[in-house]
């Protein structure tokens, strides 16, 4: 049997395996020479809660689910209370009759006779054995006794030395999260990217159920942006004086709190609900809260340290990828506001005289002076021409803004994440590129894979879709494919929902565009174009 996950008591499987091994050796020897039916070892934590390690002897399958599936506490159990308050071992001939220890899992056990001893260690009870016969009457000698706690400082030893690893494997795990959120920050990330390495880290280091992140917005509001795992508030806003996580921003300080199962202000807790709630401070200015929920036995005031630790760097992550995306934000209405110049002082102003010409013909036409007719048109004509050509040159100006800050790969795969899977498609995409592309390949294939996809969440109908860019040799290979209701190659093969767009961008980076569809096959798009 495996070691069980342990609050502050967590190790990696070749270590466990070893301290399990030497555990069950102990056991067993201690029950052969305490000529006892059973043993059990107990991981007692620093909050008094007493975790199975051990039942080493005559122990039935049943007794051994018993054992393993309750954790012992000095509430319920009067063997731990005893223990844990006494510091000291206790004999009992008579186990149903001695009111110090029963009820206990002794008395669940139907033991007649035990000797419980503590684990000391570090000056604090880490540990519990007990040893117990069934069928006999004869207590446990002074010698027996002693024997059992001399051998418990073995326990202990082994106890401390796991204790050791794991305190040097946390600031290993310390040290590798607050490294995850350093890149995050170094690296740039888009803000959702940002926030879900925050709640993943938080989430694994202290091996809570679930992590959110909230971010104040205004006086009165609490946005939760992202969560992962169980959450204790839904995503979205929230007001602040009404959610608990406000509780940590409007005291400015961790908020902890575990709740036991049992009766609580009057009210049945059917399970244990743990949550820790870390204000983010950049600057000393709180700008949101980190939580971890529903931690098995509840977090500790390590947990507290280690999270605090840890929201420090996460709330100067988290605020420059906020920042970075308010730039982002600014330079789109930047750019509108550019594009709106420059329509305004050319495109517009064509059309104004469009119409005037339009105008001016008209009334030429209802005089009959046709030559005037005749000089109008072809200046609405010429006129025609020069805004056509200069919405070509504002249209062939735009490379899309997400190009450049995530390259074709990132593009997509937003893309694919903002639209089509937010709309209930089930999407693949496979990147095989080696090499940098050009930036008007970029363009090419961007573009029409936005046409494509495009057509396909407007007249798919479709379940699935994947899209490939896959590089062999000197050619890159775009392949989309859905299993829409297709068309009709005869009708729409040459035009229609944006076809002709599309082979006009392939015809111009002098690459092949081939599509293949049919009714009820769904649809196949594939361009190759040379690098």
């Amino acid at each position: 049997m495996s070691l069980p996950s342990l609050p502050d008591f967590s190790l990696p499987a070749s270590y466990s395996g070893d301290l399990q091994r030497a555990l069950n050796r102990v056991a067993w020897e201690l029950t052969v020479s305490l000529d006892a039916d059973a043993c059990l070892v107990y991981w007692v934590t620093p909050d008094g809660l007493c975790i199975p390690l051990v039942a080493s002897g005559v122990v039935s399958e049943g007794e051994r689910n018993l054992v393993f599936s309750t954790s012992l506490d000095s509430s319920t159990d009067l063997l731990v209370d005893y223990v844990l308050s006494h510091r000291t071992s206790v004999v009992s001939g008579k186990v149903s009759t001695d009111h110090r220890i029963s009820p206990s899992i002794l008395t669940q056990l139907e033991a007649n006779v035990a000797l419980a001893v503590p684990v000391i260690g570090n000056n604090r009870i880490m540990g519990m054995v007990i040893a117990m016969r069934r069928q006999r009457f004869t207590p446990f000698t002074l010698n027996q006794v002693s024997l059992a706690e001399a051998i418990s400082g073995s326990i202990a030893l082994a106890l401390e030395n796991a204790q050791l690893y794991q305190a040097t494997r946390d600031r290993l795990l310390e040290t590798q999260s607050l490294h995850q959120v350093t890149l995050a920050l170094l690296q740039k990330l888009e803000l959702e990217e940002v926030l879900q390495i925050v709640c993943t880290e938080a989430q694994h280091l202290t091996g809570a159920k679930g992590s959110s992140i909230g971010l104040v917005e205004g006086e009165e509001w609490l946005r939760i942006m992202y969560s992962t795992g169980e959450s204790m508030e839904k995503t979205g806003r929230v007001p602040l004086g009404q959610a608990l996580l406000g509780l940590a921003i409007r005291r400015g300080e961790p908020l902890l709190i575990n709740n036991k199962p049992g009766l609580k202000d009057g009210v049945t807790v059917a399970a244990p609900v743990s949550i820790l709630a870390i204000p983010l401070r950049v600057q000393g200015q709180i700008i949101g809260v980190l939580d971890v929920v529903n931690k098995e036995h509840g977090f500790t005031q390590d947990d507290a340290r280690l999270i605090e630790l840890f929201a420090n760097q996460a709330a100067v992550a988290v605020e420059n990828a906020r920042l970075a995306k308010q730039v982002q934000e600014m330079a789109v209405v930047e750019e509108r506001h550019r594009l709106s110049r420059e329509l305004h002082d050319s495109v517009n102003q064509l059309l104004y005289g469009m119409a005037l010409y339009t105008q001016a013909a008209q009334r030429k036409l209802e005089n009959g002076d046709l030559d005037a007719v005749r000089s109008h048109l072809h200046n609405l004509e010429e006129s025609t021409t020069e805004a056509l050509k200069e919405m070509r040159l504002l249209i062939f100006e735009l490379r899309p803004s997400v190009l450049d800050q995530a390259g074709l790969q990132g593009a997509l795969t937003q893309r694919l994440r903002s639209v089509e899977e937010q709309l209930g498609l089930v999407t693949a995409f496979k990147w095989r590129v080696n090499i940098t592309l050009d930036a008007k390949i970029e363009e090419m294939l961007y573009g029409i894979a936005q046409e494509a996809l495009n057509n396909v969440v407007k007249h798919a109908h479709a379940k699935n879709v994947t899209l490939h860019i896959i590089q062999s040799g000197h050619t890159v290979i775009m392949k989309i494919e859905d299993d829409g209701v297709g068309f009709d190659m005869g009708i729409k093969g040459k035009g229609g929902i944006g076809l002709r767009t599309m082979r006009e961008r392939a015809e111009a980076q002098k690459a092949s565009l081939t599509i293949q569809s049919a009714p009820g096959r769904g649809t196949s798009l594939t361009v190759e174009v040379k690098i």
